[in-house]
């Protein structure tokens, strides 16, 4: 039996596209990657980067941009809005990863974190994060990371829980991600990860 993680953004034709092989990059540009965030303020962009940041992968339509405005707002491109599910459409997330296996299984625990990119209960370095899970309900952002507060990694309360999800060869977790960096420079120790229990 295998169980397989994919990760995926939504771009290019566009359709969600596999980015594997790929960077997510956060910029202050919604069409350069190259362009900086300015400390303290949150991505305007999120693109596919071949390295940190290399060159852009997106294709002829960049990846989805969520920028956190409030606990319960964010702006997809159009000004400020209500985070909700009616304001914000799956194909309007940053991320789906899909979990699959052989046979049907069900799925509990799962969670999404940042982190350093060695040790996963460590927070990344030099940024603020916020993310959230499309779900029925879906009103809050959850901090998922903050190094001048210690906060991050896969850690009870520093981490954004999943909803389980029932018997099925194939789940599918749609996550909105925003970012700012804490200080000048690239912030290449910052990394995603998603682990749950299956049975």
């Amino acid at each position: 039996m295998a169980a397989t993680f994919y990760w995926e953004t939504y771009r290019d034709t566009p359709g969600w596209k596999d980015i594997s092989t790929g960077t997510i990059v956060f910029a202050g540009s919604a069409t350069d990657l190259t362009v900086p965030i300015t400390v303290g303020e949150w991505n305007t962009g999120t693109h596919i980067g071949t390295g940190d940041p290399g060159t852009d992968s997106c294709g002829t339509t960049h990846s989805r941009n969520m920028k956190w405005i409030s606990s319960t707002q964010v702006d997809i491109g159009a000004g400020t809005t209500t985070l909700n599910t009616t304001n914000v459409a799956d194909t309007q997330m940053t991320l789906r990863v899909r979990f699959t296996y052989d046979t049907g299984v069900s799925t509990s625990g799962a969670r999404f974190y940042s982190f350093d990119g060695t040790t996963t209960t460590a927070e990344a370095i030099g940024v603020d994060a916020y993310a959230v899970e499309r779900v029925s309900g879906m009103s809050t952002w959850v901090e998922i990371n903050n190094d001048t507060g210690n906060t991050g990694g896969d850690n009870v309360g520093e981490r954004l829980s999943l909803a389980d999800q029932g018997s099925a060869t194939d789940h599918t977790f749609y996550i909105g991600v925003s970012a700012k960096p804490e200080s000048v420079g690239a912030k290449t120790q910052f990394d995603f990860g998603v682990a749950l229990t299956y049975s």
